[in-house]
């Protein structure tokens, strides 16, 4: 008996979690047309299932393997390095895998995600609660896309999230404080660094990252160009990445006026010597902030070695100064070139911000000193009125 002639119609259905193609074949005796329409019918039933909620075998997967999986694929190719691994890699491998990895993605339920918030929010802060959040209705939303779940159950309107408390105000150090601070650094060994995040405003990564050709010595101009960061990873450990700036603004250039900074960016030695005797050997230093090794500064390691013990000897000379951190250091300036007078849209240049909805959100703020010498003008104008 012959054998009767059978014929194929293949499909595809998708793609799975390698990113291979999800391909079906069906088969009919009768003719080409009737295995296409079989093909099309279970086609029809997989897309239900696939958007309705009712995933099929090859559709499930752990949280833990789709949470790495979609921050390579939606996070990683599109936010800085160092962006990636500090505020999207870490809290999912330090708080979310930890607490679902386990779970395949459809049986997650807003329950337990509530649990979680519930439970993280004893031990941490309400803005590490929304950025674990935040990460986890990422996830989950790009699973649905893909199918591995029917709905984000993050989006559950019954989910609540801590209250956040009132932002504890930057502080600011006062035009008496500012002058003794920098009076400090000019007398001090490592002051440079103070005085130049004192009077441009630069971040910290900004500092670390300037470089000798950034200074133009004929005309005092300092060119910010890029911002140092470190990324720390387990397979290569900590590496230091000079990298463009957050966004083309940030690029800038900055007039240095004050006459004694000005003197010692130019004295700023940029050879070193290393090692002595037989092994001593002469090195040229790019960074104008740079390691004992004359090699780009890890900012860590310079906050630990140069910063800090800078902030503690001002600290013990002058117990009235509060110790700030870098970034209030910027805070200052700011303020300070509000308070000056200086246009608001020539301090956002100076920051490197594109407008000044930032500046005025989180930078320039109402001092008490202000309000005060508010209040004095208008008494002394009531006065003049009488």
């Amino acid at each position: 008996m012959p054998t009767k002639k059978r014929y194929e119609h293949k499909i595809t259905l998708g793609k799975d979690i390698d990113g291979n193609l999800i391909r079906k074949s069906f088969y009919s005796t009768k003719s080409k047309r009737d295995a296409k329409r079989k093909a099309e019918e279970y086609a029809e039933t997989y897309k239900i299932k696939h958007f309705l909620g009712e995933p099929e075998k090859a559709k499930t997967i752990t949280f833990e393997k789709w949470a790495i999986r979609c921050l390579e694929l939606y996070k990683k190719p599109y936010v800085k390095p160092n962006t990636y691994t500090d505020t999207c890699l870490a809290p999912v491998k330090r708080h979310l895998i930890p607490y679902f990895g386990k779970r395949e993605i459809q049986t997650i339920q807003p329950a337990e995600i509530q649990e979680y918030i519930n439970k993280i929010g004893k031990k941490y802060s309400p803005e590490t609660v929304k950025k674990d959040y935040n990460m986890l209705s990422f996830i989950l939303q790009h699973a649905k896309e893909e199918g591995y779940c029917k709905e984000n159950a993050a989006n559950a309107s019954i989910i609540r999230l801590p209250k956040y408390h009132r932002v504890v105000e930057k502080h600011a150090l006062s035009p008496q404080e500012y002058d003794t601070t920098y009076e400090f650094a000019v007398n001090h060994p490592k002051g440079l660094a103070i005085m130049l995040l004192m009077e441009t405003g630069c971040s910290r990564s900004e500092l670390l990252g300037l470089r000798f050709d950034d200074f133009d010595t004929e005309h005092g101009i300092l060119h910010i160009n890029q911002g140092l960061v470190s990324v720390n990873s387990k397979e290569t450990g900590t590496a230091l990445i000079a990298d463009g700036l957050k966004n083309d603004y940030r690029h800038r250039e900055i007039p240095i006026l004050e006459p004694r900074l000005l003197a010692r960016l130019k004295a700023e030695p940029r050879t070193i010597t290393l090692g002595s005797g037989e092994n001593e050997q002469t090195v040229e230093a790019e960074y104008i902030f740079h390691s004992p090794e004359g090699k780009a500064y890890i900012p860590r390691n310079w906050y630990e070695r140069e910063y800090r013990p800078f902030m503690k000897a001002l600290v013990k000379a002058h117990p009235e100064i509060p110790s700030l951190t870098p970034h209030e250091l910027r805070h200052t300036r700011a303020t300070l070139w509000s308070a000056q007078g200086v246009p608001q849209h020539l301090i956002a240049d100076l920051l490197g911000h594109c407008d000044t909805r930032m500046l005025e959100r989180v930078y320039n703020h109402t001092t008490t000193d202000t309000l005060r010498q508010a209040l004095v003008a208008v008494q002394t104008k009531e006065g003049e009125r009488a």
